[in-house]
C-alpha cells in the first residue's frame, strides 16, 4: 500500500473547515426544524405586508359610482395602514364590488378617539355618495381595527348607520401576547385593559336591531392572539380559519372570499 504524503497546513485547515461548515450547517438545519411552523408562516409573510403600508394613509372619501351594494369601510389594525387591505379591495373590485374605503387613522390617538374618526368616515362616505339617511355601510376589520369599529358602535347612531361588522383576528377579548409590549395601544389590547372591559359589555352580542350583525374571523394558528379563542364572540356568527396566521386574514385570497360569502 502507498504511504499516503502528509497533509500541508492548507489541506488540514481546509478539512477543519469542512467540519465546522457541515456542523453549521445542520445546526441551522435543527434550529429551522424546531421553530412552529405557524411562526415561520407568519415571518415569511412579513414582507408582503410591508409593501401594503406604501401611499397616503388618510386621502380624503371621493364619491365612488354605485355598484349595487352597500359601501364598505376597511378598519386596518395596530401599527398598520389603510393599504393593508389593498389586496382583498382589489379582490372585491374585480368581483363586482367597488365601493370601497380604506380607513386610515390619525398617529398617536387612543382606541376611543380612533373610534370617532371611524363614525366621521362612516358619515362621510355615506354623505359624498348621496345616500338616504337609512342608508348603511359594512365594515370590514383587522385586529385591533375591530375593537375600535365595536367602539364606534357604541354611538347609536353609528350603529343604525352599519349594517354588518365582520372581524378578522381581533382579539375580542384581549390578548396576552399584548404583555410582550408597553406601548399606549398595545396596553390597550390586555385582557384586564379599560377598553376591553368597557366592551365586553356589549356581550353576548345582541345583533340587529341593538347592533349590527358581527361575524367573527378566527384561526388557532394565530400567534398574535393568545389564547387564540379570545378572537371567538359570544352571541356573533365565529368562522375558524385553518392555518390563517394574523396577516393571511389580510393576504389570502380565501379570506376575500368567505368576507365577500358573509357580506352577501
Amino acid at each position: 500500500m502507498t504511504e499516503q504524503p502528509p497533509k500541508t497546513a492548507w489541506q488540514r485547515a481546509g478539512v477543519q473547515l469542512g467540519l465546522v461548515g457541515r456542523r453549521a450547517g445542520q445546526a441551522a438545519l435543527d434550529a429551522w426544524n424546531a421553530v412552529d411552523p405557524d411562526l415561520l408562516r407568519h415571518a415569511a409573510q412579513l414582507p408582503l405586508m410591508g409593501l401594503t403600508l406604501l401611499g397616503p394613509s388618510r386621502p380624503p372619501l371621493a364619491v365612488l359610482p354605485d355598484d349595487g351594494y352597500r359601501p364598505i369601510l376597511f378598519v386596518h389594525g395596530l401599527g398598520g395602514h389603510r393599504s393593508n387591505f389593498a389586496p382583498m379591495r382589489l379582490w372585491f373590485r374585480l368581483h363586482g364590488r367597488a365601493r370601497t374605503y380604506g380607513i386610515g387613522f390619525t398617529p398617536e390617538l387612543t382606541l376611543e378617539q380612533m373610534a370617532v374618526e371611524l363614525r366621521a368616515a362612516i358619515r362621510e362616505a355615506l354623505a359624498v355618495n348621496g345616500l338616504e339617511h337609512d342608508a348603511q355601510v359594512d365594515l370590514v376589520a383587522h385586529s385591533m381595527g375591530g375593537l375600535i369599529s365595536r367602539l364606534a358602535l357604541e354611538d347609536p347612531q353609528t350603529a343604525g348607520q352599519v349594517a354588518h361588522l365582520i372581524t378578522l383576528g381581533t382579539p375580542h377579548a384581549g390578548t396576552q401576547a399584548a404583555r410582550f409590549a408597553r406601548t399606549p395601544h398595545i396596553r390597550e389590547l390586555r385582557p384586564e385593559s379599560p377598553v376591553i372591559t368597557r366592551l365586553s359589555a356589549q356581550l353576548p352580542w345582541p345583533g340587529p336591531p341593538t347592533l349590527p350583525r358581527l361575524t367573527s374571523l378566527w384561526s388557532h394558528s394565530d400567534l398574535l392572539l393568545l389564547p387564540a379563542s379570545t378572537a371567538v364572540v359570544p352571541g356573533a356568527e365565529n368562522v375558524e380559519m385553518p392555518t390563517f396566521t394574523h396577516y393571511s386574514y389580510l393576504l389570502d385570497p380565501t379570506s376575500a372570499k368567505r368576507v365577500w360569502a358573509a357580506l352577501q
